[in-house]
């Protein structure tokens, strides 16, 4: 199908070992990629009453179809798994440069499954994914975590053109149960604890590169879209306001109409 790659990365942090599956055209249809696809794999290999932290609990990064395309807002991609926060159903997201990282690989979902034994940052390039020993990098925070990462990338693998890099920090590493994933410094998948899945796996970072390129149907279609879509949208008030303010200013904002939501969504109050 056009505007996805048709392919899973299936990861077991147990064995270091990896399979590339395809995805079939009628279920990326179906599910539309993105939280769609990942909701449903969880469903499908998450056991049932699966404990948040346990290593049979999948973490699962996804795209969606206009990921790595030249679409106004595609850098986003999406975390998903049982949140240790809620142990209900976890989403979060975030955006910047290394969503794009991701679109390189040639993957439309990555998951991870079981926990490894010692800490590991994983590279994934194209058709390989490699094991790398964390022990130096566990304990850091996460700029520094991505900036070694990133320095050992570009010593190591001159001709990569760079990486994108989500990892996490103390509090993911100790199971703090709202810990968070970090990419491109201060870019946040924020929501339900997911970094404390990936602490409870021993994941330190995944680094993404690669040369993939996403086809498309229409291309001259795309970019006529495209030019409009940005025309309309680009100095709009409210693509004004998020730039300047960040997404911080919906607290404000819904809170003024006494909508703000605690314990995810479960009640609301005016604070």
């Amino acid at each position: 199908m056009k505007g996805f790659f048709n392919r899973l990365l299936q990861i077991n942090l147990e064995q270091k070992q990896y399979q590339i599956q395809p995805l079939q055209d009628k279920l990326l249809a179906k599910t539309l990629g993105g939280k769609g696809l990942a909701s449903h794999i969880l469903l499908a290999e998450n056991p049932p009453q699966v404990d948040p932290l346990c290593p049979e609990n999948r973490l699962i990064f996804a795209l969606g179809p206009v990921s790595g395309t030249t679409v106004w807002g595609e850098c986003r991609y999406g975390v998903f798994t049982k949140s240790p926060h809620t142990g209900f159903y976890s989403e979060s997201y975030a955006g910047g440069k290394t969503p794009d990282f991701m679109a390189k690989t040639g993957f439309d979902a990555f998951v991870l499954q079981g926990a490894s034994d010692q800490p590991v940052w994983i590279e994934i390039a194209d058709n390989t994914v490699t094991f790398h020993d964390a022990a130096d990098l566990w304990g850091k925070e996460t700029y520094g975590t991505e900036d070694r990462i990133k320095n050992w990338i570009k010593e190591n693998r001159p001709q990569a053109g760079g990486c994108g890099v989500v990892c996490i920090g103390p509090a993911g590493e100790n199971l703090v149960s709202c810990a968070v994933i970090e990419n491109d410094k201060w870019r946040s998948a924020g929501r339900t604890g997911v970094g404390a899945v990936m602490g409870s796996k021993k994941v330190k970072a995944i680094a993404f590169r690669g040369s993939a390129k996403k086809e498309v149907a229409d291309a001259h279609g795309l970019k006529s879209f495209n030019k409009a879509f940005a025309g309309e949208w680009i100095d709009s008030p409210a693509a004004l306001a998020y730039k300047s303010n960040g997404t911080a200013m919906m607290v404000d904002i819904v809170n003024s109409a006494q909508a703000f939501p605690t314990r995810y969504w479960k009640r609301w109050c005016h604070w």
